[in-house]
């Protein structure tokens, strides 16, 4: 954070390091914390507006522009608090295996509205963001995980994996399946304690496009999923949005969700399978199966699961009214 001189003759105002505050005729002035990257571009250029302001080259500024967050992310420092901005009508593919590099701390904050929104494109099958620092936060993405809308058969095998610790994805847009041939395998896999994703729209575009799965919790204690809004297709009729593998996630919350499982024999919504400890609480969701016989849209099997629910509704046939879940019955592994 630093302050302006009084602008000369010659151009802008220097910045003025405060370093540990400033005294201003009373008032006592701190930095705001880590530093802010700005993002605006196509992943290679950035997209500069006829604005003095943007063409400052000290790309740390509030003018400066990185034309991608993978190299934003690498001015970046662990445990700082840097903040990385994403402005609107962004654009960026995602290429690789562990596409970003992140530090522990980072937050990718986006700006704009429905498409305007900071756009990334997962464009290969072997294409992943591999989470693995701590306190790592989305905010407001699109994050196009079945690859660009076209006809080239695509299948992303694992886009998203959370292996660091406190986690949060808030308000983003995540695009799972396309059709038949343009979908991902396991969306995500989560790894860590305390991951959050609240306020978010999963989201497959045809009941033609069946991912595996969508979220496999492996040692995901602490896991909260609030508020978010689902809908796709699964592989399997009685496969949940949530799921389990053979490793113990322990108190994960799962509060006012909408999940609409859009196979047309689909049975559940959420689906804790395996031979694992998986405790918590599932409570307030609103569930929509497309089999007209099932009343539990929450089905487990196997040792160790204890979950509490509470207040959870189904509906089972088009323009009903949900009626409260019934219990649970076994779930596909």
């Amino acid at each position: 954070m630093g302050t302006f001189q009084i602008p000369g003759t010659t151009g802008l105002p220097a910045p003025v390091s405060i370093g540990l505050g400033a005294e201003l005729n009373g008032a006592f002035v701190l930095p705001a914390g880590g530093k802010v990257f700005y993002v605006r571009g196509d992943g290679t250029t950035p997209t500069y507006y006829d604005d003095t302001w943007n063409k400052l080259t000290a790309k740390d500024m509030c003018g400066g522009l990185y034309p991608s967050v993978a190299i934003a992310l690498g001015q970046c420092t662990a445990n700082r608090g840097d903040r990385i901005i994403v402005l609107p009508n962004h654009t960026e593919n995602l290429a690789t295996a562990a596409s970003w590099t992140f530090v522990n701390g980072v937050q990718i904050l986006c700006l704009g509205q429905g498409a305007t929104r900071p756009t990334f494109t997962f464009s290969t099958a072997a294409s992943t963001l591999v989470v693995n620092k701590t306190g790592v936060r989305f905010s407001n993405a699109r994050f196009l995980c079945a690859g660009p809308a076209g006809t080239t058969a695509l299948t992303v095998a694992a886009p998203l994996t959370i292996a660091g610790e406190g986690f949060c994805a808030d308000v983003c847009y995540f695009e799972i399946g396309i059709d038949a041939d343009q979908l991902c395998t396991d969306f995500c896999n989560i790894s860590a304690a305390n991951a959050m994703f609240y306020g978010n729209e999963i989201r497959g575009l045809a009941q033609a496009s069946t991912p595996t799965s969508c979220f496999t919790l492996t040692g995901a204690n602490y896991a909260r999923f609030i508020g978010n809004h689902f809908k796709a297709a699964l592989s399997a009729a009685a496969k949940g949005f949530i799921a389990n593998s053979t490793t113990a996630s322990g108190d994960i919350l799962v509060d006012g969700n909408t999940m609409w499982q859009w196979k047309s024999d689909s049975s559940a919504c959420i689906s804790l399978a395996a031979n694992s400890v998986t405790t918590g609480i599932i409570k307030h969701n609103r569930f929509r199966v497309m089999d007209n016989a099932s009343v539990n849209a929450v089905v487990y099997s196997g040792t160790g699961v204890d979950v509490a629910l509470y207040d959870n509704h189904v509906a089972n046939v088009a323009n009903e009214t949900g009626i409260l879940n019934q219990g649970t019955v076994s779930a596909a592994s």
